[in-house]
Order: structure tokens, then sequence, then C-alpha cells
């Protein structure tokens, strides 16, 4: 389900953080590209459902049988984006005003740039390569890295004798 613009951008940063995790653990090894191809699916399928939302042709008054939810009969769309949190009971109660489209234009493109920064700090803590560990081994146990470390030791011997 879409949220709101702030709710989105901290979907954004998540998912950016989880697709460089995927890539390092999962996807590295069989495709280079696949950290790619993931944010541009994600990113276009983010940006379709919220302009449909932007200009109601998703009707989002359908939230209004929650009992916390009260979307007004205009423009729906456009106060179910502002005002972010909305599924959780929080309701700011902003209403679109003339030149907000520049704001929401700038908001939704920021998408990116979140994406972007959830990956990167996500990269840092798990690691660049698949080989490299990042600053999460600060958290690992030590016994099943030790295990770890044994098991690619045994390996390596195992390719080093003819």
């Amino acid at each position: 389900m879409k949220m709101g613009y702030v709710e989105s951008l901290i979907i954004s940063f998540v998912i950016g953080w989880l697709n460089s995790y995927l890539y390092r653990k999962y996807l590295r090894r069989r495709n280079k590209d696949w950290i790619i191809f993931l944010a541009v699916i994600y990113l276009s399928l983010i940006w379709v459902i919220e302009i449909l939302i932007f200009f109601d042709f998703i009707n989002i008054r359908f939230l209004n049988a929650l009992p916390w939810i009260d979307i007004p009969s205009s423009e729906p769309g456009k106060y179910f984006l502002w005002n972010s949190f909305l599924l959780f009971g929080v309701d700011y109660g902003i209403i679109f005003q003339p030149g907000m489209e520049i704001i929401s234009l700038f908001l939704s493109t920021s998408y990116l740039f979140w994406y972007y920064f959830g990956s990167k700090i996500g990269k840092l803590f798990n690691g660049y390569r698949s080989y490299q560990g990042g600053y999460y081994l600060i958290f690992r146990p030590v016994k099943k890295y030790i295990k770890d470390r044994e098991k690619r030791l045994k390996e390596l011997d195992k390719n080093l004798k003819p």
C-alpha cells in the first residue's frame, strides 16, 4: 500500500538498505546489474502509484472504512499523500493548496536520493562485495564468525592441494 510523502521517503531508505543487503548476499554472484534493475523497478512502481493517487485515478476514499481515517471528498488523493501517517491514526489536516505541486514534485524526486542513500549506508554496514563483512560484523556472534573462518580455510586448503 502506498503511503504519504514522508512515509515513502522512509520506505525508500529502508528498501535501498534491503536491496544492498540482498545484492551483496545473493544477487551479485549471478549478475552485477541486479541492484540497478531492482532500483528501477521499485522507483518506477512507487512513482506510478503515487501519480495515480495524486490525480485520483486510484480512489483512496475506501480507507474511510477505517474508523480513525476521515478523508474529505474533494481531492482525496492529495489529502492522503500530504498527511503522512494517516494509516497509523495521525492526521495533520494538511489541505492541498495551489503551489504545492512543486513541493510534491520535489518530494517525489527525492525518493531516488533517499533510496540511493539507504543503499550506500546498507553497503557500508553489509559490505560492498560478497566477501566483505561490513560493520555488521561488530554485532555478529563470535562463534559463528570463527566457524565461518574455519570453513573458508578448509575450502582454501582443498583448493590449494593438488
